[in-house]
Formats: structure tokens, sequence, C-alpha cells
């Protein structure tokens, strides 16, 4: 049956009774609930399927709203809610919204009696504002709407009524209209959708009590004519967004009058103050006023969404909106009668019956205790003040003109260092305003005034007592207190964090923003980058994973204890890496760690430790590995400094380690010639078998990819070791690249190879994000093994050993944020890449690197390094067809000019630098405004490789995740992406050639 209505209207009578008594309860509970909570994953969960083909039981309904509705609302029903104007709504207007409900009355018109309903509350809206009887009014969502329309009405009223025929654009002078710097940015949206641009409301300067500054519009005005322009409105603010300040009304009303302007009201939610006689001098103004915008869901109490509007010009009001149409037409009897109907008065045609909930509001508590409630507000918010300016560790940042309180705390201590700056006292108080939040202790909001971050108190919840506020302040300053000693740091934003606990590399040039791989820690969109074989600027989509993660980590550490949600946290990325990159079956212990280089170092120290012999690690593609290898790969300090920032001696060998040996495989002889990867396995199989047969044991570092994207060795030399060399052979797979598919790295861990990995490359997270991966036999193997070299607490805080502690006795609990939030970036991007379907990323990866290779060949400056004839093009041994056997590094050579040179190693650092820089086109030749555009794009690619035996260097254009990823996700379409990834890299090479001709000949 089609009808909608209930065969057994009894049995939905109870379920509209449990549904009001899970309601009612709530309220009755509000005192023991957490003000606010964040709903749970199965909330979201409870939310996201598909509409059903068949209805589903209404006691399954009632569950959802029970379980998932009630617990989960923004919280301003608690009397500990202060963030923003919120009401607190009300009982009685919960009834007249059910009533409303079920009558499904439409007020846009016709003749019938919820229209009397209406008619009653805009004239008690008219007695408020002592608006004559013969105003016009309408009920809408709130004052977003009513600004529009008021303005709508003020816009007909300074262009006449061929505006509504004509529109605005190019139709005589241009408007403009006047508000003060802290009025509602609804205004802002209100200009924009009337055509007039944002740009025609002028936001003229405040008075220090944060009211609009007359002198300042009266001059704005007379400025604005001179320069032929149409000034046509004022908005004046009972009770601004961010302070509650009254603007000046009388004097804006003088203006407005003076220079026959329109007058608009904005009374957001400082309407209320009119039911109070002490604020009635303060008022007085909006009675002369055009318009006025208000909203009964803040300070009146009145369940969401209503607002309403007042127009003193009654007949402009309805020619602006009345629009005749013939299925409209009114008559004087019968159901079509009743005109003006509201619709002629507003933009909407279907509308609720809003009046009712306004009317069952007014009707059930009345006027008196309305305004009690509001003079307690005021009351509270004087308390508020008075005990903040009397503490010696808070300041108000503005005075009190009604509701709002603007507060911050400071801690007390001497000294005028970095803890007491405006951005260490910004930081910190988000960050209170966060943790009290997030703890269900209060909900106020924040603020910016005049550059400092306020806590902002809003006391509109007519629940609200004082010692509601009392407790605001209590956790205030405990969490304040807690965060100023222990967590400071963590206060930092997160791009901070990015430059912290690695080594120089990662600190940024204050000129260029860059450190010294060329990338930002904070996203970069503007340039191109395709340098993801070093190291990438974080995408905003990474960026903002890791800052909720990192005030996620802020919340816990405060609400728990930094030694036990710390180390939870590296768990926590570990078991997502192994996840990703489907490993975690294989049970794998897994240190995250800030380099691949010190995960080299974790890996010979752990291989080497209780196992007798002398060992030597042999390293394929030596000559084409980082720098730092040959001293890693030995067990010594590769650079002056630890990532704990513990000074050492380069070169020196961790104090516990014992001698290992090095033997470098190299790809290039020394003539320069490149060794095809057939001599490559040869050399590697005889350098590792005649040091097992020497009485060696061997750490053979093989290459997965190195920075030119080759190989060592093969997987079947590297089977055949396995099987003659036994235990005395440890093979560590450098897959820090991670160009390498997520079978192939399962395969090595089944082999009991150890993985070095980073989310930096290929996966294009902030650089310094390593990590090291050891198989299950080994980690089974480490308990009863003596303890690592006492030299690894200089490099391993506790927290990221987990039950490797006892490994590493010396180990201090370091909160290393710099990892932690690196990582998780790094994962992020993992993540939206392996959202993409295999098939378009097999796909995307073929037809991008076809087009790169064509692109290279045809510049007439540039050589590719590798042709897809050469055995260096892709190595056919892996079991995966995504990136293991396929080449997404891009080297290539330049040319001096046609037919010159090749670019020595100096030229081609300064090219690299030329292309990650906006270009000076004053100190250039004339170019084209095409070649201008083209001077003045970053890009970032590939950092300049030498190669062994020849006077130049290869630069390289890398195809990183977020060239599939971000067009997939973006809702782009993975095919329009790609095409733009490759205009971008013919742009790259165009820049180029303009570079070798105007700036390095």
């Amino acid at each position: 049956m089609a009808n909608l209505d209930p065969d057994d209207f009894g049995a939905l009578t109870r379920f509209f009774h449990e549904a009001l008594e899970a309601g009612l309860n709530h309220y009755k509970g509000l005192e023991q609930a957490p003000v606010w909570q964040p709903a749970p994953e199965a909330a979201w969960r409870a939310f996201a399927g598909p509409a059903p083909r068949e209805g589903q039981p209404v006691d399954q309904l009632l569950d959802h709203f029970r379980d998932y509705l009630v617990p989960y609302t923004n919280g301003n029903l608690h009397p500990g809610f202060f963030g923003w104007v919120h009401g607190g709504g009300n009982l009685y207007g919960a009834l007249g919204e059910l009533c409303a409900a079920l009558l499904n009355n439409n007020l846009g018109g016709r003749n019938h009696i919820a229209h009397a309903v209406e008619g009653q509350v805009v004239q008690w809206s008219r007695d408020l504002f002592d608006f004559p009887s013969g105003s016009s009014g309408l009920l809408v969502s709130g004052t977003s709407m009513a600004s529009v329309i008021a303005l709508a009405v003020a816009r007909q009223w300074a262009l006449g009524e061929e505006v509504k025929r004509q529109g605005v654009q190019g139709k005589g002078p241009v408007l403009v209209g006047y508000c003060s710097t802290q009025t509602h940015g609804a205004l802002v949206k209100a200009f924009q959708l009337l055509g007039l641009g944002s740009d025609a409301l002028r936001r003229i300067p405040v008075r220090d009590d944060h009211s609009l500054d007359t002198g300042a519009l009266q001059a704005c005005i007379e400025q604005d004519r001179r320069a032929g322009l149409k000034p046509f409105a004022v908005v004046g603010t009972v009770c601004t967004v961010n302070t509650g300040a009254i603007d000046d009304l009388q004097g804006i009303a003088d203006i407005c009058e003076q220079e026959q302007l329109w007058f608009h009201v904005d009374a957001a939610f400082g309407a209320a103050l009119a039911l109070l006689e002490e604020y009635a001098g303060e008022l007085a103004g909006a009675s002369r006023a055009d318009s006025v915008g208000f909203d009964f869901h803040k300070w009146f109490q009145v369940p969401y969404a209503v607002g309403g509007v007042l127009v003193r010009d009654a007949d402009t009001h309805r020619r602006t909106f009345s629009e005749p149409v013939e299925y409209l037409e009114t008559q004087p009897l019968g159901l079509e009668a009743g005109a003006p109907w509201p619709c002629d008065l507003g933009p909407e045609l279907s509308r609720g019956f809003l009046a009712l909930k306004v009317w069952f509001t007014f009707q059930g508590a009345g006027l008196d205790t309305m305004a009690a409630s509001v003079r307690k507000h005021c009351h509270l918010a004087r308390q508020l003040q008075d005990t903040v300016m009397a503490a010696a560790d808070m300041e108000t940042l503005a005075p009190v003109s009604s509701n709002i309180v603007c507060l911050r705390y400071r801690p007390v201590r001497g000294g005028n260092g970095a803890e007491d700056s405006e951005h260490y006292l910004n930081a910190l108080n988000r960050a209170i305003v966060t943790q009290v939040q997030l703890q269900g202790v209060s909900a106020p909001s924040t603020t910016t005034l005049d550059g400092a971050l306020a806590i902002r108190v809003a006391i509109v919840n007519h629940r609200t007592e004082w010692e509601h506020l009392e407790q605001l302040v209590r956790h205030t300053r405990r969490i304040g207190e807690c965060l100023d000693a222990y967590y400071p740091s963590l206060l930092n934003p997160t791009h901070w964090h990015f430059m912290q606990g690695g080594d120089g590399r990662l600190v940024v040039d204050p000129v260029t923003g860059l450190n010294r791989y060329g990338c930002s820690p904070a996203p970069r969109e503007h340039a191109f980058t395709f340098a993801s074989s070093t190291a990438s600027s974080v995408s905003p989509q990474a960026y903002e994973a890791a800052d909720h993660y990192r005030q996620q980590l802020l919340h816990d550490v405060v609400a728990g204890e930094a030694g036990r949600v710390v180390p939870d946290y590296f768990r926590g990325l570990e078991q997502d890496l192994g996840r990703i990159l489907g490993l975690a079956d294989l049970d794998p212990g897994v240190v995250l760690l800030p380099s691949g280089t010190d995960a080299q170092l974790l890996s010979v120290g752990v291989t080497a430790t209780g196992s007798a012999g002398s060992w030597v690690s042999v390293v394929c593609g030596a000559d084409e590995t980082g720098s730092g290898t040959p001293e890693s790969v030995t067990g010594r300090h590769f650079d002056d400094t630890t990532c704990l920032g513990v000074p050492v001696s380069r070169g020196e060998r961790l104090a516990g380690m014992a001698p290992i040996g090095y033997r470098a495989v190299e790809v290039h002889d020394d003539s320069g010639r490149p060794r095809t990867p057939a001599e490559m396995d040869a050399a590697t199989q005889a350098r590792v078998e005649a040091l097992v047969s020497d009485g060696h044991s061997v750490i053979l570092h093989a290459m997965e990819q190195s920075k030119l994207g080759r190989w060592c060795p093969s997987r079947e030399v590297m089977e055949r070791l396995r099987q003659s060399c036994g235990d005395r052979l440890q093979i560590v797979i450098d897959a820090c690249q991670l160009r390498t598919d997520r079978d192939d790295l399962r395969c090595h861990l089944e082999k009991g190879d150890i993985l070095l990995l980073t989310g930096s490359k290929f996966f294009t997270g902030p650089p310094f994000s390593g990590a090291v991966v050891f198989p299950a036999q080994l980690c089974a193997q480490l308990p009863r093994a003596p303890s690592l070299p006492v030299g690894f607490a200089d490099y391993l805080p506790s927290d990221a050993l987990g039950s490797w502690q006892s490994l590493v006795p010396g180990a201090n609990p370091v909160v290393q944020t710099g990892v932690l939030l690196r990582w998780r970036a790094a994962l992020a991007e993992m993540e939206r890449y392996y959202a993409v379907p295999e098939s378009l990323r097999i796909d995307g990866l073929n037809r991008f690197s076809n087009q790169v290779v064509r692109l290279l060949r045809d510049h007439p400056l540039v050589e590719p390094l590798f042709e897809p004839d050469s055995p260096w093009w892709a190595r056919s041994d892996f079991s995966g067809e995504e990136l293991s056997n396929r080449r997404t590094i891009f080297p290539f050579l330049v040319r001096g000019s046609v037919n010159g040179d090749w670019l020595d190693p100096g030229e081609t650092r300064k090219l690299y630098e030329l292309l990650n820089q906006e270009l000076d086109t004053d100190t250039l030749e004339p170019l084209s405004r095409e070649r201008q555009k083209i001077a003045g794009q970053c890009c970032h690619i590939g950092q300049p490789v030498p190669l062994k035996g020849s006077d130049t260097a290869a630069l390289r254009i890398s195809i990183g995740a977020r060239v599939l990823s971000c067009g997939y996700h973006s809702g782009q379409g993975l095919e329009a992406h790609l095409e733009d990834e490759l205009e971008q890299v013919d742009i790259i090479l165009r820049k180029i050639r303009l570079c070798i001709e105007h700036c390095l000949t």
C-alpha cells in the first residue's frame, strides 16, 4: 500500500511516548553528562548507508535516536556550554515544534489559521523594537536570511524596482554599504548573494570597546561619495559576535538620516536585551532603523532554527519580493484568500510553521521569566569579568558589554622568554579550549582580538549558574598549568614538529621557507613537485591528518600520562604501517625512526649483537645510496649530532659496537662505465662468497631502488646466497624508496630479510620518516641476545622500542613528536594511494611514465639516463606488477646548449635551485608573457646525483603517490588530473630551457 500512515496508531503512539521519554531523560541528566563528547565511529557508520528499499522497524529508528543522536549533540543544552551564541532551547518550544510537525502547515501563503500565529509573533517583535504597526515582518531561519532580505529591500530602495529585472551588473552607480569590523560574517555573504560583492561592504574600525567608530564611518562615506560611488546602507549591531559590544545606534541613525542611507540593525542575539529596561537607552536607536534582523533561537531560547526580520517600509518590502504568477493568484474568499502572503515578503514559497515554537515559548515562559534569564546572564558575565581581573594568571581581552567575556590564561612567571610570546599564549589558550571541550567539562569557543587569541565565554543558556562558570575557570587553570609545565613543545604548530628530531637538513631557510631538501614542512600547493625520489613538501591532506594527530596526542597526554600514552602512539603507527603494507599477519618487529640511515644503523646493530665472529657489510649500489651509508653500515656515527640531539663524532664507532667491515659493490667502474645488472649480480655473489669463505659473516645491503632507480642483486642471487651462506648471511633490503609492491616486501620478510623503509619518497610524506622492519624469526631470538650497544641510547628513545626496551637499558623516554607526526602524514598518503583501485593505479603509472619519457626525449637540451631498451629500465624478477617492475624515477642529463657539453655538478645544482624559485624577470632579457609565467613557476624536482667517473650530475623527475591519489580523491577525475600533472612536467622542461638560455649562459 502507498499510504504512509501506520496500520496501528496505538503502537506508534507508544513510540512517540518512548521518544519523548528519551528526550526528557536527556534534559534531566544534563548535569551528569559531559558538556560535549565526540561521536564514536559506530555512530558515524550508523548514518552512512544507502536509503533502504523497505521500511525499517520504528523501534530500530528509536534506538538510533537514543544511542547515536542523544549523547552526541553539539552540547548547547548543557549549562556548561559557552561556545558561540547557541540558545539552550526549552521544552515549551519543543512541544510547539512537535505540534507544528503534526499540523504540517505551509506558511508560504493561502488562507489558514497558522498565519495568525505568525502575525502575532511578528507583532510581538514590533513591540520589542518599538516599530510602527504598519511595518512588515517575516519569520525566517535566522539572522543570516534576515540580512539577505533586509539588504535586498535596501538595494531596491536605492536603485529602484528595475533592479529586479536588470540586476546590478553595470547598472548605474556602484553601491557600497558599511558595517564594523566586528559585524557577523553573514553580512559578507549577503552582499555576495545580492550581487553587490564583498568588496562593496566597507568594514569600519571600532573603538576600544569594540563598537563601531561613527567618526570613521562618516569619513568613509564622504570618501566614497567623492570617488563617485553610491553609499546606500549602514549596518549597526546589537551585541557583536566577538565581544557582545553594542554599536552607537543613535549615532548611526543620525548619520543615516543625514546621508539618506538605509539603516539596518543586526540584533542576531542582542534582541533579547530589549526585554531589559536597563538597556533601553543603548537600544533606543533601533526604533529608528529601516530594518532589523534577529534570532529567536539564541537568547530567547526557542529551539532551532527561527529568526525574524522587520522592515519599516512595508510597501517597498512587498514590492521587492512580490512576483505575481498564475498559480499563486489570490482571491477575496476561500483557501486562496489572505493576501499579501508571506511568500511576497521573502524568497521562499515553502515555509514551515516556525512561529508555533516561538508562540509556545513566549506563552509558556512569559516575558518576565525570559527577561530574568537575560538579566542573570549579564550579571554572570560581569561576575566572571571581576573574577578573571582579580586572578594573577588570567586576564580579560575586551570590556564586557552584555553576556560575553573574552579572557585568556597567562602563566605567572618572570622574564620574557618564548613562553611569554603572543604566539605561545595563543597556542596555549587554543589548546586549553580544545582540552576542556574534549574532557567534557565545559565548552567555550575561541576568537582573536587584536592578534590575541581569546577564550570566548558566551553565557546564553538559561540553565547556567555561577557554579558552571567557576568550573570553567578551575579547569582552564588546571589544564593551562599542566600544558605550560609539561607539554609546551606540543603547542607548537605541526610544521614546527616536522622539523624536529632529524638533522640540519630539516632546518628551514627563513628567506626561502625551504629546507635543504628544497621542500617545505607546510603545504606548498603553488609549486610543481616531482621530487619524490628525494623529499617532498607535505600535502594539505597529510598535513591535516598530522595536525589532528598532534592535537589528539596533546589531549591524551594531558588526560593520561606521557609514559603510557606516547609508547601506545608508536605502537599504533607501527601497526598501521604493517596493516597498510599487508605485513601485519607476519608479526614483524617495526621500529619507527627519523631516517632510513638511522634504520640502517639499527639493522646492523641488531644483526651483529650476540653473534660471534667477524661481520662485514657489503653494500650494493654504494655509489647511488645515501652519503651516510659507509658509516651507518659499519656501526659508526654518520653525523655530528644524533636524532635525539646528542653531540657525537662522525665516523666514530658507537659505544659498545663490535667492529664491522665494509665492502662496496658500485654501479660504476673507475672509468665511469655503469655495470649491467648481470655484472652487478656476479660481483655481489663473488664478494659475499669470498668473505664467507674467509670466515666472515656478511650483512648484505641489497638495493631495491637507488637514487637513480637501479637495483642489486637479483632475487635469484639473493636466494642462491641464502642457500650457500646459511646463518653467516643476513640480508638487509634497502627499500627506502618504497617503490616495491607489497607482495614483494612480504616475500622478503618471509625469507628472513630485514626491511628498511621510508614514508618520504614514493609516498611523499615529510622527510625523515624512517622505519626498520625485522622478520618474526629474528625478533624471536632477540630476548635471548645480550643488550644492544649502549651507544644506541643516543639514537633510540625508550618510547620507540616497545618490547625491546630491555635491549637498550640506557634509553630515555623522549617524546619524539617529529617522528610520530611525520609518519602519521606518510601513512595518510599511503592510505590515500591504496584507496585508488589497483587497475587505475597501474594504468595511471603506465600512461604517466610513457608520457614523461616522451617529453624527455623531445627536449633539445635533455637526455634521459635510461631508455626502455636499457637493462636498467625495469626489473623482471619480482612478482609485483605495479611498482617493483616499473620505472618511476626518470633521471636525465642537461646540456649547456644544443650540441654543447653536459652541465657540471655545480651548474646542475644551480639549475636545480633556479627551477625551485620564482625567477626575477626584471633581471632577464625581455620575455614573452608565456615565458614570464614559466619563469615565475616554482618547480621542485629530484636533487642532482653526481655520476662517478664523469664531470656531470643527473636530475630526476619522479612519480610520487600523489600523482594518482590526488586526482582520484579530488573529484577532478584521474584522467584529467594526469593531464594536468603532465602539463606540469612540460612546464618544468620548458623552464629548464629558459634557465639555460637566460641564467646559466
